[in-house]
């Protein structure tokens, strides 16, 4: 299968067209700089320890533990931002099949939906984490206690909600494709 065209450009950052819109947006962007950081923490983590374990045959410990840590927040944080942009993968089957009207319809569809499912699955993280929390269950090398990640994976998925709430209800415009 080929794909014709010129590639395509990265999103173009949100622009909120109300006040509530650019709050949004900013919050968005603050929660992307916190999955920026876990990135980095994870990238810097995993070169230290491959260069001690190669070099001096001494492995960090607890590496893992904090690569599977900031992996939970870089992957949470980053959601708010991709819900916002519409950055989410997209299969475009029936766009050229029908008008633009109802493409921007079903595309309103879609962020309702995955808004009551943002919702649910909040709602759903709450239990677990009170758990992790009331039997003070801790990461095997580290001793972080695992109460602390649920905090990012439930703001994360909290700030994607009032996020797509804004898409819905227009307080932001995503960017257009080009």
């Amino acid at each position: 299968m080929t794909i014709s065209g010129p590639p395509r450009q990265p999103a173009a950052p949100v622009k909120g067209s109300t006040r509530f819109g650019s709050f949004i947006a900013a919050i968005a962007a603050a929660s992307s700089a916190v999955a920026a950081i876990a990135l980095m923490i994870m990238v810097l983590a995993l070169v230290a320890d491959v260069a001690m374990s190669n070099l001096f045959k001494r492995p960090i410990s607890g590496t893992f533990d904090l690569v599977e840590s900031t992996l939970v927040v870089l992957v949470f944080m980053g959601f708010p931002a991709t819900f916002l942009r519409g950055g989410h993968i997209a299969v475009d089957v029936i766009d050229h099949f029908v008008s633009s009207a109802a493409i921007a319809r079903l595309k309103q569809l879609t962020a309702v939906v995955s808004l009551l499912f943002l919702l649910f699955f909040a709602w759903q993280m709450v239990s677990p984490a009170l758990d992790a929390f009331k039997f003070g269950e801790r990461k095997q090398e580290l001793g972080l206690p695992l109460w602390v990640l649920w905090i990012p994976m439930i703001l994360g998925i909290v700030l994607s909600a009032v996020a797509l709430v804004a898409v819905v209800f227009a307080a932001v415009k995503p960017p257009e494709e080009k």
